[in-house]
């Protein structure tokens, strides 16, 4: 057989091969539509989001959602609205398939989430901290650019008002937003809350 040959019919190997690990994935439920944490089933949707996010903070989860390392905070944050009961869509996915990772832009992109979430209102709206609920995400723009650059959930908030949050790149379970805020750009960032519909 002819060189050329040969490397087509590689490639069209690969190729098919890669379709059918896809469907093949797909038809067995790879795909992941929900979450549940371990300890079994949650009272209510932020309750199952903060389960989930509590399991996996400091142990990810990436045998189902992969990791990106230092930038993983939105990926981490989808994963809780996912456990919440938010159901992927042609916007807003992520697929992982034996090892193999693909996410649309506002799983992964905090500034790429806050434009989606922008475009469907019906999600959720925006709030000040003083009306923050445990389950919001909090959006920090370090430099005051207007893109965002860093992505966590409401975990905690303390009888003093503190509002701590739970987030992956820097792993916290009950970060200070205000310390999280003194510690990039001299403290001269904005933290956005946005508060996802029930």
């Amino acid at each position: 057989m002819p060189e050329r040959r040969r490397s087509r019919l590689r490639v069209w190997l690969v190729a098919g091969g890669c379709v059918l690990v896809l469907v093949a994935a797909v038809a067995i439920g790879v795909r992941p539509g929900s979450v549940t944490p371990s300890g079994g089933a949650a009272t209510s949707g932020v309750d199952a989001q903060l389960a989930y996010l509590d399991e996996h903070w400091q142990e990810r989860n990436t045998s189902q959602f992969g990791s990106l390392a230092d930038t993983d905070c939105v990926n981490f944050t989808s994963q809780g609205l996912l456990a919440r009961g938010w159901t992927m869509n042609a916007d807003w996915w992520q697929l992982s398939v034996f090892g193999w990772n693909r996410y649309a832009k506002p799983w992964v992109s905090s500034t790429a989430f806050r434009d989606y979430v922008a475009a469907h209102p019906e999600l959720g709206s925006s709030v000040e901290a003083a009306d923050a609920q445990l389950g919001d995400i909090v959006q920090f723009d370090w430099d005051n650019s207007g893109n965002r650059d860093h992505t966590a959930t409401v975990s905690r908030i303390d009888a003093d008002g503190t509002i701590r949050v739970i987030q992956h790149s820097a792993d916290r379970q009950f970060e200070a937003v205000d310390a999280l805020i003194a510690d990039h750009a001299d403290g001269n960032g904005t933290a956005y809350f946005w508060h996802p519909a029930d």
